[in-house]
């Protein structure tokens, strides 16, 4: 797997993957909030209580062995789609169907073998599941990355009639421009798609490019590439994190050459992509000068942002009077959301368990709850819904 391959991926399994729930975080939910973890080849599901925020094991899963598993849900929670590792360059691909607490069945409803392939998403509707094949290199290094469309059967999840809708010819040389694809997410109808290519040299030189393609809704066909955000660095100057939630694209950027409290937070509302409504530096909010670890929040109406500490600051997002104002805080690290926002997940320094809190929409306010605890520190987690 390419360097830079490897690197986005880490990132979008936390950060990209809110961009597709965003469309349920503005109502209260009636759904069951959903927690997994998978350790090596055990899928243990918990039910998080609205209230309290306790976590409860409801029920585990035998899943076949994977030391890097990935799982994505269609958008009611029913069905759970899980990409286990057979080997460097091939998946196997898993549907499971799901009680009404979110727990898989004890057996897959289809096993597919879709090669190399990373990146799954499934659009708000419910209807394709898209994922990103990788071919092998050729000679000169030069990559074909595709963006695959499979059809979703509504009663029972599997997927059937896969179709390339957009192929790359990337550089993935590891002495050159080493670069790799990611899917993005969905706009809240569905009707546009997000994608990033990364490359990145070894000396640490490289771009970002986000682009966005149209979306057919009946056949899943995409349009042609069309740029909206762009952030180039030399010799490991820099960094942009970008996450889109609805209608709102957030940029996290470091400038790592530029001295502290050089970062920034820019904040556009889409379609709009000319200047961000918000710029947010350290003058506005000391922490957007000099963040760690960034969250745009599934509601697009709030940042959560790590310091030095293991704590995370959240700031409100005021897109009409074009500033970030803090508003409350956690005490742990916080790295997922659930997806219609309103519960945050997140570990400390020391690791071992997952913190749950409640996050309150409408008025900022945090709830402390509950925790989960981890057999090993790399063992994979997902947060979902079951309506």
């Amino acid at each position: 797997m390419p360097r830079a391959l490897c690197l986005l991926l880490c990132f979008s399994s936390l950060a990209f993957a809110q961009v597709n729930r965003s469309s349920q975080a503005s109502s209260p939910s009636s759904a069951v909030e959903v927690f997994y973890v998978v350790d090596v080849s055990t899928l243990t599901t918990y039910n998080i209580d609205p209230q309290t925020f306790e976590p409860t094991a409801v029920g585990t899963t035998a899943m076949p062995r994977s030391k890097y598993p990935s799982i994505v849900m269609s958008p009611d929670g029913q069905f759970l789609y899980y990409l286990a590792n057979v080997s460097v360059e091939s998946q196997k691909l898993y549907v499971y169907d799901t009680d009404a607490m979110g727990v898989p069945g004890s057996t897959p409803v289809q096993t597919t073998s879709p090669g190399h392939i990373s990146n799954l998403l499934v659009n708000p509707a419910g209807t394709f599941l898209y994922s990103v094949a990788v071919g092998p290199p050729s000679q000169q290094e030069i990559t074909q990355f595709a963006i695959v469309r499979n059809v979703i059967d509504s009663t029972t999840g599997k997927l059937s009639r896969p179709a390339t809708e957009a192929t790359y010819q990337l550089d993935t040389q590891p002495s050159g421009n080493d670069c790799s694809l990611s899917i993005v997410g969905f706009n809240p109808a569905g009707t546009i798609m997000y994608d990033a290519i990364l490359c990145n040299s070894p000396h640490a030189s490289g771009s970002l490019t986000y682009n966005e393609r149209s979306v057919d809704l009946q056949t899943g066909a995409l349009g042609p590439d069309q740029e909206i955000y762009g952030f180039g660095y030399y010799a490991g100057s820099g960094y942009a994190n970008v996450q889109i939630e609805g209608n709102v694209l957030f940029a996290f950027d470091s400038f790592d050459n530029q001295g502290p409290n050089a970062n920034i937070v820019d904040v556009f509302q889409l379609p709009n992509v000319t200047a961000p409504a918000v710029n947010c530096t350290e003058s506005m909010w000391a922490l957007c000068g000099d963040f760690g670890h960034a969250l745009a929040h599934p509601s697009g109406s709030y940042v959560f942002l790590e310091g030095s500490s293991s704590s995370t600051d959240i700031g409100q997002v005021n897109l009409e009077a074009q500033q970030i104002v803090e508003v409350n805080s956690l005490p742990f690290g916080v790295q997922m959301f659930s997806p219609d926002g309103t519960i945050a997940y997140g570990t400390t320094s020391a690791f071992g368990e997952i913190h749950v809190a409640g996050f309150n929409i409408a008025n900022a306010q945090v709830t402390p709850g509950g925790t989960i605890s981890l057999t090993r520190i790399d063992d994979y987690w997902s947060a979902a819904e079951r309506y």
